[in-house]
């Protein structure tokens, strides 16, 4: 009723994906795989079913057209991302470990995922600044709150990278009102003082 991780792996280079990057959650979404290496037999039936692909080649050509479109399709982005933080963790956790989830993090917003850098002058990586700080201020667990609340956040930093549409008012979880500070910070645009717990 499942594959093992050897035969998810296998899967994977007939489909010719790259294991190193975002391409292998392209394939996990479609067929709303349980795990990262497991892919039960009813949903693969039905993902594919449902795209018209039932032969390796076609399905081999889907994921490559579906990659060809992840950087520019938002809605497409946004279920990959989704379904990678509901494969990526443990059945019996709520969270992902924050190393896992750095990892992820640094999959999905690179190519040929969508590139969370923007400016054209002074261009700001978003996704180094967000793991630098991670790695520096956040010691818990990531849950799936935070993992879809970075979505938004990186949504609206694509449109707008001032941050003007951040404030303190606003309903964002509490290590994203950090995170504006820590790049506020390392802008210039607050004194050094300011301590963020």
């Amino acid at each position: 009723d499942k594959t093992s991780v050897n035969g998810t792996m296998r899967y994977f280079q007939d489909l010719g994906l790259n294991l190193e990057n975002a391409e292998i959650f392209v394939p996990l979404e479609i067929v709303q795989a349980p795990q990262l290496a497991e892919l039960s037999k009813d949903s693969f039936i039905e993902g594919w079913k449902t795209v018209g692909a039932d032969t390796i080649p076609k399905q081999k050509a889907y994921v490559a057209s579906q990659l060809k479109q992840l950087s520019v399709d938002m809605a497409l982005f946004k279920r990959v991302y989704r379904h990678a933080f509901v494969c990526s963790k443990e059945p019996n956790q709520k969270a992902l470990p924050l190393e896992n989830a750095l990892v992820y993090w640094e999959m999905l917003f690179t190519s040929p995922g969508k590139p969370w850098v923007t400016g054209s002058g002074s261009t700001t990586n978003w996704t180094n600044l967000w793991i630098e700080f991670l790695k520096k201020k956040w010691t818990k667990t990531v849950n799936k709150d935070m993992w879809n609340q970075t979505f938004e956040f990186f949504q609206k930093t694509m449109q707008d990278d001032t941050l003007s549409f951040w404030s303190e008012d606003g309903a964002w979880p509490g290590v994203i009102d950090d995170f504006v500070a820590y790049v506020k910070q390392k802008r210039g645009e607050l004194p050094d003082t300011m301590e963020t717990d």
